[in-house]
Formats: structure tokens, sequence, C-alpha cells
């Protein structure tokens, strides 16, 4: 049950869309469990479309069209014995703490960046401070910087980050933050311009396990544009046990589910943990299913692609359907915008191209593109 409100997301620059639109992710990697979903992502059609890419659902699927009405549903699964698991805080008072499966004061404490030491050794953390808004502007400028919203409020998508490379650019950062109402802020050393990857865990009563991995691709510094799976820069193996490692602390702790954490190499040859994403990430999907799709397409490299169209969705579908039927298009979230006002008039196409290498998933991401426009 993945709806929000927009006060809860407002660290993350939620828009209405984004409310109904989230609890339409991760098609597939919940097969066997109730899940609560907006209409627009789960029609006969969009389930076929999965279908013929090989994305099994099989879910036991509740659809909804108003929000009053999946949190009504949700009621129904807590009376039946289920807990509610979430991307993000539900609206406060609209279930009991015992209602969640993780329940939500360590959900915050778990995801807040100025906590990220109760999880990951100094070895394997940048060197940070969390000042506030105020004291980072006093202090002296050493070189660049990340700042980062500090607190329990839900962070996401680079929304609450900004990259100081200069003075003048880190007051202006901790401006933004503070007028954003960041609790506090926190300052993080630069680990250089090394590669980042999302490592997805999936963590349960059992233990702990890794669960795929997709490099993060920037427009701009703290700006994610996407993902990519490229065989030119695999994960470490170091990096893979950092994320296991990490995740039994969180289990013991009391957490269960999917996760992602951020890791990057800095400068020195370190591994780093940049940020803990204790839910579902927007690479999940690619990164628990790219090895599935690369052996069956023979494409060992993927990139992520988010399209959004004024077309059908059944005409989106027929144009996308060739390149699923040929094995470099795996869609992972497909929203019909005939079904959700929020989004509009614009459907959006989710999910990765395969290629023979970094560079031609790129190029194949451009030819699905126009493929979708009508070209």
């Amino acid at each position: 049950m993945a709806r929000p409100d927009l006060h809860g997301t407002r660290m993350l620059g939620f828009r209405p869309i984004h409310l109904d639109a989230v609890t339409t992710l991760i098609a597939g990697l919940a097969n066997g469990l109730p899940t609560v979903r907006h209409r627009s992502g789960v029609t006969p059609a969009i389930l076929g479309a999965y279908a013929r890419a090989g994305l099994v659902v099989e879910e036991e699927l509740h659809p909804y069209a108003e929000g009053d009405e999946a949190y009504a549903i949700a009621n129904r699964l807590v009376a039946r014995g289920f807990r509610l698991s979430a991307p993000y805080p539900l609206p406060p008072g609209r279930f009991r703490d015992a209602d969640h499966l993780v329940p939500p004061a360590l959900w915050r404490r778990l995801n807040a960046k100025d906590r990220l030491g109760d999880l990951v050794p100094p070895a394997h953390r940048m060197d940070r401070r969390v000042l506030t808004p105020d004291a980072v502007r006093r202090m002296p400028f050493e070189g660049p910087v990340w700042l980062k919203a500090a607190g329990r409020a839900a962070t996401g998508w680079g929304f609450a980050v900004r990259h100081a490379p200069d003075r003048p650019a880190r007051d202006a950062g901790a401006a933004e933050l503070a007028a954003l109402g960041a609790e506090g802020i926190v300052v993080e050393d630069d680990a250089g311009p090394g590669p980042s990857w999302c490592v997805s865990i999936a963590v349960g009563e059992g233990g702990t396990r890794y669960a795929g991995m997709a490099e993060q691709v920037f427009a701009a510094p703290g700006r994610q544009s996407g993902s990519r799976v490229d065989p030119a820069t695999p994960l470490p193996d170091a990096a893979r046990a950092l994320a296991v490692a990490v995740g039994e602390t969180a289990r013991a702790l009391g957490f269960r589910g999917l996760a992602g954490l951020d890791i990057g190499r800095a400068r020195d040859g370190r591994l780093v943990v940049f940020d803990p994403n204790f839910r579902f990430n927007a690479s999940s999907a690619q990164a628990m299913l790219h090895d599935a799709a690369a052996a069956r397409s023979g494409l060992p490299a993927s990139r992520s692609v988010q399209i959004a169209r004024p077309d059908p969705m059944e005409t989106l579908i027929a144009r996308s359907d060739g390149a699923v039927a040929e094995g470099w298009f795996v869609p992972t979230r497909l929203l019909d915008a005939s079904l959700l006002p929020a989004a509009e008039g614009l459907s959006l196409v989710t999910g990765f191209v395969l290629g023979h290498d970094a560079a031609d998933a790129a190029r194949r991401a451009g030819v699905l593109a126009a493929r979708l426009a009508g070209g």
C-alpha cells in the first residue's frame, strides 16, 4: 500500500500525480502478496503488455480509483491480518503503528540522512557534519561539499540535495534547503567523480540478500537522470558485501522489505555509502530484472527510460510491442493517463532498454522514444 500524501512527501517535490503513480511501481516484484494499486497502472491492456515482455504479475490486485478508496482497501487487508509496506510515509492518523510492516519511527530513522552513522562504519562514509543553515553559511569554505536535508521527513530523487563546488553555491544551497523546511543540513565532503551504484537488497526474516544493482546516471551533480547496467563498470564484490552488511544491521533493528543503498568509489579508492534508501527505489525493477532480461536477449547492458506521451495507452503499447518482441525493451511501469486526471493527459512508459554495451542501450532508448512518438 504505497499511497502517501503531499505533506509527507514535501521534501521529494511530489505533485498530485505522484501520489497515485507511485502505487503502480514494482509490478511483478510483489508476487504472492495483496497490492493496492491505482487502476491506471493495472488495466488488462497493461497487464497483457507485461506478460508479453516476460514480466509475470501474480499479485492479489486491489485496484482503486480515488485515495479514500485506497485507504479503505488497506484497512480491510489489515483486518485480514496483513501489514502495510510503503516506500514513503502513509498519511498520519490513517493507520496504527502496529499496522505497518516497518514501524514509522524506525522507517524515519533508517532513511534519515543524518543517521547514516547508525548503519555504516566510518571507513565507508565520507566525513560529514550536521549543522543549522546559518552555521553552514558561517563555516569556512574548504572545498567542494554536498548539502543534504537532515531530519525525519522523507527525501529522495535528489530534490533535497545540493552540490556546492564553491562558497556562493554552498550558501545558496543552504538557503534553498532551509526554504524547503530542512530541520538541519548534512554537510558531506565531495567524494569525487567516481562511479556510484544503487545496490538493491531484500531484507527478510532469514537474512539479507543482494538483489541487483544499477549505476546512477546524472544530468548534473546530484540530479539523477536515470540508471544503467554497464558491464564496463561492474559492481565490486566488496560493494555487494557492504550493502548486505548494512542490510543486516537494519534487519536487526526490525526492517523488512526492499531497499537500495547508494554506494560509490571515492577518489581515495574507498567504497562509501552516500545515502540510505530503506524503500524500493526508482531503479529497483531494472536492478532486479536486468539479469533475466539480459540472459533472454543476449544483450548485457541496459538503460532506464521514462517517456510521457499524450497518446492512448493502447497505442503506446502497440508501438512498443515490436521492441518487446525483439527482446530489447522491458516495460516495468505503464500508466494510462485517461484513468488518472492528475496525469494531465500524459501517459507514462517506464522500463529499460537493453543493448550490446552502454552506448548501444542509449541509442536504442532514442529508437524507442521515436517509435512511441509514431516515428
